[in-house]
């Protein structure tokens, strides 16, 4: 959990919306496969464009954002259901020679938020559930902190709060609601209940950013003001990342931009396996609630499939000769 401390000091001044990509959904232990980020200033919230082109005013989407989009080699395999929905395969990322994870896009995404004006508030549908864990979890994985004055805010939490503190309004959910039913928050449904069409591109990491941004720009200002109060620091969030996390020293070797085969195109590493899971009991019931049915144990047995061949053949001959010395002890020649 986290204070009000944890909250800004001041309104934020820069929303950077993330999307990320992955291999799958916990507890396969998921790697980022497609990042996107935008960032757009408050000033373009509170003074948005209209288009003329309908007799329902639509809010142009903002002209002045900064991108970033980066294709990740995930270095293993993608799930089928996540390879059917997002239409990334592991063969696509090699014959395009896409790199994994590493120092350079720590850097990359340093440098993109170092050109922002603070504060600056990370904004994900469903962040806290997954994508800001699996951020976290890759960045550490680097052995590097990063991102420490950097906020975060989940759009969901955001629009349930806001729903909930006007149950007559019910400004985000898709109505009719069936009477004993969950409200329906889920990105696409936001959009057409805004647009009265579904987004295209969805499930593309750039394109649900875009989506998200055009449904934030409809409540811009009540989304805004709930974060001003509610957004947490990004280092307060668990990674998603436990178990045998171990960095190699190349990860935790210093950029040097003069250093000419740093540079360079290198071919794909063979990386350690690393147990994910979702930190049980941080922020939302139902999230320990899908834990419990799928069970943690799977997490747990995953740890211990880190053991080299070498070493437990070793282990087996040990132990066989120790057998054989007591049996030797106890009946003497």
């Amino acid at each position: 959990m986290y204070t009000a401390s944890d909250s800004p000091s001041k309104p934020i001044e820069t929303f950077v919306f993330m999307d990320l990509e992955a291999t799958g959904l916990p507890p396969s232990q998921p790697k980022i496969a497609e990042m996107c980020l935008f960032a757009v200033n408050r000033h373009a919230f509170e003074n948005p464009q209209y288009s003329n082109s309908s007799s329902r005013p639509v809010p142009l989407f903002p002209r002045l954002v900064d991108k970033l989009c980066i294709c990740i080699n995930p270095d293993k395999p993608f799930t089928p259901a996540a390879s059917t929905i997002t239409g990334l395969n592991n063969e696509a990322f090699a014959w395009n020679k896409k790199q994994s994870f590493n120092i350079h896009i720590m850097h990359m995404i340093v440098a993109f938020f170092s050109r922002q004006y603070p504060p600056i508030c990370l904004v994900a549908h469903s962040g806290c559930n997954y994508d800001f864990p699996l951020l976290k979890a890759e960045l550490s994985v680097l052995g590097i902190s990063a991102l420490d004055d950097i906020y975060c805010a989940d759009t969901i939490k955001a629009m349930k709060a806001l729903d909930k503190e006007n149950n007559q309004l019910h400004q985000f959910t898709y109505r009719p609601i069936p009477f004993g039913s969950k409200k329906n928050y889920k990105l696409h449904d936001l959009y057409f209940k805004f647009y009265k069409v579904y987004p295209s591109n969805s499930h593309s990491a750039e394109g649900d950013v875009i989506t998200l941004i055009r449904v934030f720009q409809q409540r811009a200002r009540d989304l805004m003001l709930w974060m001003d109060f509610n957004a947490r620091r990004f280092n307060t969030i668990r990674a998603m990342c436990k178990g045998n996390e171990r960095c190699t020293s190349i990860f935790k070797t210093p950029w040097n931009p003069r250093h000419a085969s740093f540079l360079q195109v290198q071919p794909p590493r063979q990386r350690l396996v690393t147990a994910y899971f979702f930190p049980v009991g941080d922020d939302d019931p139902s999230l320990r609630e899908n834990m419990a049915e799928q069970g943690c144990d799977q997490c747990r047995a995953l740890t211990n499939t880190d053991i080299p061949d070498e070493i437990k053949m070793m282990l087996l001959f040990l132990l066989g000769l120790a057998i054989l010395t007591w049996i030797a002890l106890r009946n003497p020649a």
